[in-house]
């Protein structure tokens, strides 16, 4: 099955195995917070003696400034790089339901950083982020449960979670969301107009993923097939908009 072949590659390394500090180092907004989030710019953030600015307030229980701390230390950011001391912060800024804590937390445990590998306590965390809609969590809880990794597999809550994460404009559970359709993974067979629906807009921003697996996709149609497939790209561009516009394209096709 062509599925087998990308999955790890596809979900696994673009999702999971980033990184942590490509994700952790960027700064959240306010929506995936309880608290509001501090105007500046990444960089800002570490500027002069970081250590003195943020343990403090980390101390007195500022989830933000426990969440700059844990960064701090899993990258040695004006302190020693400590990946236990990293994931402790990241641990009480997730403890008090800050969702780019928990991503990062699960990061570690999914990654076995500063911690012992544990898929279940990953997915965890990763549910509690994407509970609170945090586009990034959503994807990768959703490719654990495609992969039946820390959670059964079960394919439908994987379409539930990448849609959720791609209606908000997060390309990679775009893209994963595109190769299910068009593999019908979770379906009940195949669906070319939307693979292609969902691949387009990504093309046209330049994914060189979607570039590719839309060179494999448009062999595979007809230009009735295409004529469908821009209709409906052109109903999903844009963030909040492509739930709805599957939804409207799949009663439809289901006539």
């Amino acid at each position: 099955m062509q599925w087998a072949k990308w999955v790890k590659w596809g979900v696994v390394g673009t999702m999971l195995v980033t990184p942590l500090w490509a994700q952790a180092s960027e700064k959240p907004t306010a929506k995936h917070s309880a608290v509001p989030i501090p105007e500046a710019k990444t960089e800002d953030l570490y500027a002069g003696n970081s250590l003195n600015r943020w343990m403090p307030k980390a101390e007195r229980g500022d989830i933000f400034a426990q969440y700059v701390l844990g960064h701090m230390y899993c990258v040695g950011q004006g302190v020693p790089k400590d990946m236990v001391k990293g994931l402790s912060w990241y641990q009480r800024a997730a403890d008090q339901g800050f969702a780019p804590g928990q991503l990062a937390l699960g990061t570690m445990y999914y990654n076995g950083e500063g911690v012992k590998q544990d898929y279940t306590v990953a997915a965890k965390w990763f549910r509690l982020a994407a509970e609170r809609g945090y586009d990034r969590a959503q994807s990768n809880l959703a490719a654990m449960y495609m992969n039946g990794t820390g959670v059964p597999q079960d394919y439908t809550l994987a379409i539930k979670w990448f849609r959720a994460a791609a209606n908000q404009g997060y390309a990679t559970a775009q893209y994963t969301l595109s190769r299910m359709y068009s593999d019908g993974t979770g379906m009940s067979k195949p669906d070319m107009v939307a693979a292609y629906g969902l691949l387009r807009p990504l093309v046209e921003k330049g994914n060189a993923a979607a570039v590719t697996a839309m060179k494999e996709l448009l062999p595979k149609m007809n230009p009735d097939q295409i004529k469908q497939g821009q209709e409906l790209a052109e109903r999903i561009r844009g963030k909040n908009r492509l739930n709805k516009a599957l939804d409207a394209y799949e009663k439809i096709a289901l006539r």
